[in-house]
């Protein structure tokens, strides 16, 4: 069993080392770049290359193939379906529960995230979903479903395994009010990856919900 404790024992260090580091990377950059979206564009993009590097670590101390990874070939029209099908009932339940908020008259802040993607140039446009749609699902999969998740389901029943590893997913992205939203679509990426034995479904998922925001955000 590759993806054993140890595995997820440098998933739980390594992911702490990274968010201990990052602000004070991020103060480095904004120091050197003053122009926001320019060094928040470098700081997330710095993040994910740290990611990368706490993959390949991983994959080389456990002596991992991306194959041990998820990286599997599948069937793609019943997968394909199975992504369009969890999509759709991941931002129904999104819809419901800010509708909720809003009727009970609770607020949600906007995170800067969102206001960085608003108006963009069509360049910035184009380099948003390169970054946001393309870049961020395969790296966020490998490293949450391929290591985080395959771990888990060794020790704990699948739903179980799918559900920590959701909660994690979405607590790391350090928002409150979004802790729901992100939770369901965390569920719905574990359990394409279990259903498939594939990574490659999760990454379709999670690229066409960022894909979504992206362009929502962009022209609201």
């Amino acid at each position: 069993m590759k993806l054993n404790f140890k595995a997820l024992a440098y998933f739980v260090i390594g992911v702490a080392v990274v968010f201990l580091l990052m602000p004070f990377v991020s103060y480095s950059i904004y120091q050197f770049f003053p122009e926001i979206k320019t060094a928040y564009y470098l700081s997330m993009i710095t993040s994910n290359t740290l990611f990368v590097i706490l993959i390949m670590l991983i994959m080389f101390k456990n002596r991992l193939s991306l194959n041990d990874l998820g990286w599997r070939r599948t069937n793609f029209a019943s997968a394909l379906i199975d992504v369009f099908k969890i999509c759709f009932l991941v931002w129904l339940i999104n819809m419901i529960y800010m509708a909720f908020l809003y009727y009970s008259g609770q607020t949600t802040a906007e995170n800067e995230l969102v206001k960085l993607l608003q108006d963009p140039t069509i360049f910035m446009f184009i380099a948003n979903i390169f970054l946001i749609a393309v870049i961020v699902p395969f790296i966020e999969e490998t490293l949450f479903r391929g290591v985080l998740l395959g771990c888990l389901r060794n020790y704990f029943g699948k739903w179980t395994a799918i559900v920590i590893s959701a909660c994690i997913f979405s607590a790391l992205h350090f928002d409150l009010t979004g802790f729901i939203p992100k939770l369901v679509l965390g569920i719905g990426l574990g359990f394409l990856y279990t259903k498939h034995d594939s990574i490659y479904p999760a990454i379709g998922l999670h690229a066409l919900n960022n894909l979504l925001a992206v362009i929502g955000v962009s022209v609201s």
